[in-house]
């Protein structure tokens, strides 16, 4: 045999090889896209056992692994453990994951629509689930003068209806108001000495702000009002179920 004929069949060869790998990468990538529609956000590539491929993401933002197969026929969405029982998947969706889906919880608080209370220029965010007929929102509301009127701490109240029965046509009346920061703010500063007003009809749209807004809040397991979500110094996300014990803790 020729150099020549040997060199066009190495070429050859490498030039298979290479088809099948950018085929099976194809494969692969086409299997991702489908997975990614069912809803799996792919975060980080992890050891996965031998002829698949393992992956740590999250569904809507619940931690999970997925293991493709290299044969591009079969996925799988679980828990990984090996012989002895020990979970493999563990520490790789803590290492990958966790912070992933943190900023995707914090996105989707942006993404709410919810009352600023504070300056724009303030150096802290802090998102609160609020319902008008709360007190514990209201004593809430009341402890953090300091901080947003020092301009330290903008609050972006995400307001519910999960109290009373007038708690919707109320909340209503917060968020259809010509300017939603200004009435909030007086609605707290006469709380208890004046009633605010209940919409007797909640227009469509407003309508669906509260049940998006009570969505969320039942999305991420709050059942009580107030809801206190921050980041702390390390750019951790917080929260706090009710009144937090330390209004320090939350805002420095």
């Amino acid at each position: 045999m020729t150099s020549n004929i040997k060199n066009n069949m190495l070429k050859l060869a490498i030039g298979m090889s290479l088809a099948s790998s950018v085929s099976m990468l194809q494969a692969q990538d086409n299997l991702k896209q489908h997975i990614e529609k069912e809803g799996f956000k792919f975060v980080q590539q992890i050891q996965a056992p031998a002829q698949m491929t393992g992956w740590a993401g999250h569904i809507e933002q619940s931690p999970a692994t997925v293991f493709i197969s290299n044969d591009q026929k079969y996925y799988i969405v679980g828990t990984l453990f090996d012989a002895q029982g020990n979970n493999l998947t563990v520490d790789a969706l803590d290492r990958y994951v966790k912070k992933s889906v943190l900023e995707d919880v914090w996105q989707s608080l942006e993404h709410a629509t919810w009352i600023q209370d504070g300056q724009t220029s303030a150096e802290k965010i802090v998102y609160v689930f609020s319902d008008p007929n709360c007190p514990y929102c209201h004593t809430f509301w009341k402890q953090a003068r300091p901080w947003v009127e020092s301009c330290k701490v903008q609050l972006r109240h995400i307001i519910v209806a999960v109290i009373r029965p007038e708690s919707k046509g109320q909340a209503a009346t917060l968020l259809m108001a010509k300017n939603p920061q200004q009435t909030f703010n007086a609605f707290h500063r006469q709380y208890g000495q004046k009633k605010l007003i209940e919409q007797k009809t909640v227009p469509v749209h407003v309508e669906k702000t509260l049940e998006q807004n009570q969505a969320l809040m039942d999305k991420y397991e709050f059942f009580a009002t107030p809801v206190v979500l921050w980041k702390n110094k390390q750019g951790e996300l917080q929260s706090v179920q009710g009144m937090p014990k330390s209004m320090k803790d939350v805002f420095e």
